[in-house]
């Protein structure tokens, strides 16, 4: 379960910004989540850090235009 996107779901429909553990404990109150399943420390979505050695969402962009040139010449011996 990932309380953190409930956690912003519920602050752009409210405006109320809740700690995780509230919003864990009204979705207790509501009858969403059981009081056994809230204590299951993997059933909360805890971030990446334990699946990646950093959350910083960057990626390396490499230029494709030999890609594409080869592509066009590829082409044009299909079409002869």
């Amino acid at each position: 379960m990932n309380l953190l996107y409930i956690r912003a779901a519920i602050k752009q429909a409210t405006g109320i910004t809740l700690t995780q553990e509230e919003v864990l404990q009204y979705l207790v109150e509501e009858g969403l989540v059981s009081k056994e399943e809230a204590s299951d420390p993997d059933l909360i979505f805890r971030g990446y850090d334990e699946f990646f050695q950093t959350d910083d969402a960057t990626a390396r962009i490499e230029p494709v235009s030999h890609l594409v040139k080869d592509i066009e010449d590829d082409e044009q011996d299909e079409e002869g």
